[in-house]
């Protein structure tokens, strides 16, 4: 038999056309339900090293979207020691295919995709299912790619935000974000992390620090953290001494408790959690039960929500006739 398959080729561009904060969010939130109500299988993520001392990777995330009958596999690198000129994590994408037929049907730039669901994307999710209603401040940690997704992607899950308090150790990126946002809100750039969260009920990590910026005692009665680095920049003892801690998924984020880096010192264990997204968001267990109540959500993400992504990013683009198709030639 001659099969002649067609590929959609969808670019880093064509990914920013045609995806927004509104879609990441509503994306992470069907991840996370149909994981909850068993139709989404999450596969485990194969690790693989290209040096000795473990500096540089490549890694496979896949899942099988039961609910949209596609399934797919992240493919990403993270090179903590790139070469010269070269970011540390680039070319990444995600593949996907159709579970009725066996087809593939799209390849799609995945390093927009990363930056669109995670902060601004799972981030948003959690912190509307755990925070107090209608918060007016935002106090953000981390001026990057992932941070600077993050407060677009709250800016649209929360229409209540009024301020962004913003602390970075660069201090160019958050003047470029403030000037990107005049206009939408106030964005007031503090000279500390304790500048930036005190008092604040609402507080998104994202900085890339290897060691803890925010620690328990600068938290307020009330305040929501979402960490999308476990406790590599924040201090472990607020997974220990909140009210509750919340992670995305189990499974993936068993990495937080396994990981020296995520969980210094091994202070925090299975024992600590109580519970994950895919619960709270299918009934399973509650969200926040008083208002001055500590809560924390940390979530290391997962292929299933690319996929997802992509998914939703390659329906549109067959609407609208975006993208290159490629046609894969295959006999038996």
């Amino acid at each position: 038999m001659h099969i002649r398959e067609e590929v959609l080729f969808l670019s880093e561009q064509d990914v920013l056309r045609l995806f927004s904060a509104q879609d990441a969010i509503a994306a992470a939130e069907d991840t996370f339900y149909h994981i909850g109500t068993g139709e989404i299988t999450v596969g485990t993520m194969a690790l693989m090293y290209v040096d000795q001392e473990k500096g540089n990777n490549f890694h496979s995330m896949p899942a099988i979207l039961h609910h949209r009958d596609v399934s797919g596999v992240k493919w990403i690198d993270t090179y903590a020691s790139p070469q010269p000129g070269y970011p540390f994590s680039h070319g990444n994408l995600v593949i996907v295919s159709d579970t009725v037929t066996g087809s593939p049907i799209a390849i799609v730039g995945a390093t927009n995709i990363t930056n669109m669901r995670t902060a601004g994307g799972h981030g948003v999710v959690q912190a509307r299912a755990l925070c107090n209603p209608n918060p007016e401040v935002l106090s953000v940690i981390g001026c990057g790619a992932q941070a600077q997704a993050g407060m677009w992607g709250f800016l649209a899950g929360f229409p209540s935000l009024r301020q962004i308090r913003l602390f970075s150790r660069s201090r160019a990126p958050m003047e470029a974000m403030q000037r990107e946002l005049s206009g939408r809100l106030e964005v007031v750039l503090c000279g500390s992390p304790q500048e930036a969260v005190g008092g604040s009920s609402l507080i998104l990590m994202a900085s890339g620090a290897v060691t803890p910026l925010v620690t328990w005692d600068m938290l307020a009665p009330g305040a929501t953290v979402i960490g999308i680095e476990g406790f590599r920049d924040m201090d472990p003892a607020i997974g220990k001494k909140a009210d509750k801690w919340y992670l995305g998924y189990m499974p993936p984020d068993q990495v937080i408790l396994e990981s020296p880096a995520l969980n210094p010192g091994h202070t925090l264990c299975r024992e600590d959690v109580f519970g994950d997204m895919t619960q709270l968001l299918t009934g399973k267990i509650p969200g926040r039960e008083r208002a001055d109540e500590i809560i924390v959500s940390t979530h290391m993400g997962m292929g299933a929500h690319d996929v997802n992504s992509a998914y939703t990013i390659y329906l549109r683009a067959k609407e609208q006739g975006i993208g290159t198709k490629l046609v894969l030639d295959s006999g038996c």
